[in-house]
């Protein structure tokens, strides 16, 4: 039995599967008219999951090359070098970014 909260517009269940980016765009579409009972729920939430594990993820990345370097740099400063320095600042600035585009 197909649920009707996780039907969509285009009636096929699997839109989601076949044309990604259509998908989206009815979802851009329903969800401003609050359309819930068009939506698809299963996999919108699925996708906002899996934006915020990403997210996450590229956060931590990037703080793992910002702490390797400053250590690095600490612990052999004969090494230091140009490139570790923009490594540092441009990890720092990507990191960074989530936080200012994310609402407070």
């Amino acid at each position: 039995m197909i649920n009707p909260l996780t039907r969509h517009l285009d009636s096929p269940p699997n839109l989601y599967e076949k044309d990604y980016y259509r998908w989206l765009e009815q979802t851009a579409v329903l969800l401003p008219k609050q359309a819930f009972n068009q939506l698809d729920l299963e996999n919108l939430i699925e996708e906002i999951d899996d934006m915020g594990r990403s997210e996450k993820r590229t956060i931590e990345s990037n703080l793992r090359v910002v702490l390797l370097y400053l250590l690095k740099w600490k612990y052999q400063p004969q090494y230091r070098s140009s490139s570790w320095r923009d490594s540092i600042t441009e990890h720092r600035s990507e990191s960074a970014k989530p936080f200012k585009t994310a609402p407070a």
